[in-house]
């Protein structure tokens, strides 16, 4: 199948878009995903899909925890912001309000609901790195209808 047909398939399924938090204090970022996924109940674990030439992907590597920021169908924008390249020296978080877990992780205040993990396995997987956290923490923040990839937004290379 051509690239180009995959993606116009690949177009047509929804998913949620999150945005997972990676580091502690200043050695701190933010990414926007869509490729996240429930992996177990027993341990709960989740799953998110990271390109290997992302410029977050060496923190993400070298940290060993995560927290996924489920994002609100109301919060396109700051999806947006975290979807975008960094410039050097740029403190993404900076732009939003945050708050930590109880393990010091970094939580965005305005999320609908957060998952904090530590990292138990990284797969290759194509052009991608799956990696795979086992929930520690987690809390609904407020109510609203989950942002999805359904209201148009898609992340092309």
């Amino acid at each position: 199948m051509s690239d180009g047909k995959f993606k116009k398939e690949l177009g047509q399924l929804p998913y949620g878009v999150s945005v997972v938090t990676v580091g502690f204090g200043s050695t701190s970022n933010g990414l926007a995903v869509s490729w996240l996924s429930q992996v177990s109940f027993d341990p709960p674990m989740l799953m998110f899909s990271i390109d290997k030439l992302h410029y977050s992907t060496e923190l993400v590597e070298d940290m060993p925890s995560f927290v996924v920021n489920l994002l609100g169908d109301d919060q396109t924008e700051l999806a947006g912001h975290f979807a975008k390249r960094s410039m050097a020296d740029e403190q993404k978080l900076d732009a939003y309000d945050t708050k930590e877990t109880e393990a010091g992780q970094i939580i965005l205040s305005d999320a609908l609901a957060y998952y904090a993990c530590d990292v138990v396995a990284t797969h290759e997987a194509g052009s991608h790195w799956i990696v795979i956290g086992q929930v520690t923490e987690a809390a609904v923040l407020r109510d609203g209808a989950p942002l999805t990839t359904a209201h148009g937004l898609r992340y092309t290379k």
